[in-house]
């Protein structure tokens, strides 16, 4: 990314402040939902085993296919080719993982538009059978966000998904304290053309970040998301729509 870090290094630039004030004016207001966690939140309950491993299913599922996709898939095949079994993961692992990695089972299954992000499933799978007993709940419950991180990071859910996972934990009052935003595509996309006018990549989307919100970057992703996702598109941006125009570099330049 070029032309950012000079700038924000200075924590006084008008551009940094106004930025941060617009994008938390806007969180939540898209009220967005995380699947089967945000019904028990609204129940004022946690969530049982059944949602729990459904909602970790279509979390690693939402890797380079549409957040929609991911979650439908997790529920179709928890739902209608499995039968809703109790022990979720134990149903998956449970398949034969040379099945599992083959064309035909990826092909059958129709998870994900790649054949190691299909894979990658029943891996985890194995993990959470094998350290958590088949249940997502327990790599969570009673834990701070920083050690749920930890043991995703360990079980190879990779660095941005396991943000996501925190961070919706954190929104559903499942666990209690502070997260880092996920640098996906409409983060790093929205981030980069505000400060240098192009896409940035994912590291430099949570330097930027967590210089306007230390240690707490989640509250930025849900309004940094939606305006990647409504207005701020990677072709024909409607930049007139946005309430970053007057702060946002790629729309001045435009």
């Amino acid at each position: 990314m070029v032309g950012y870090e000079k700038s924000l290094r200075d924590s006084n630039v008008p551009q940094y402040h106004t930025v941060k004030r617009i994008l938390l004016s806007r969180r939540g207001q898209e009220n967005a939902s995380w699947p089967w966690l945000t019904e028990c939140h609204n129940q004022n309950r946690l969530v049982d085993k059944i949602q729990a491993n459904k909602f970790m299913l279509g979390a690693i599922l939402d890797y380079q296919i549409s957040s929609d996709t991911a979650w439908e898939n997790a529920r179709r095949l928890s739902e209608d080719v499995l039968g809703e079994p109790k022990h979720l993961w134990v149903a998956i692992t449970g398949i034969e993982k040379e099945y599992w990695d083959s064309r035909e089972a990826f092909d059958h299954y129709g998870l994900h538009r790649y054949p190691a992000a299909h894979r990658r499933v029943w891996r985890i799978g194995k993990d959470i059978v094998d350290c958590y007993s088949g249940d997502a709940r327990r790599i969570w419950r009673s834990q701070t966000p920083p050690t749920v991180l930890k043991r995703l990071l360990q079980m190879r859910v990779g660095p941005e998904i396991s943000r996501m996972i925190v961070g919706a934990l954190i929104d559903t009052k499942q666990i209690e304290g502070q997260g880092d935003l996920k640098a996906d595509t409409h983060v790093r996309r929205v981030l980069g053309r505000i400060f240098s006018g192009e896409q940035t990549i994912a590291k430099e989307a949570h330097e930027i970040a967590n210089r306007m919100v230390p240690n707490n970057s989640w509250e930025l992703d849900d309004p940094l998301y939606w305006i990647g996702k409504k207005n701020c598109k990677k072709n024909s941006p409607l930049c007139h729509e946005c309430d970053l125009i007057e702060v946002c570099t790629y729309a001045q330049r435009s």
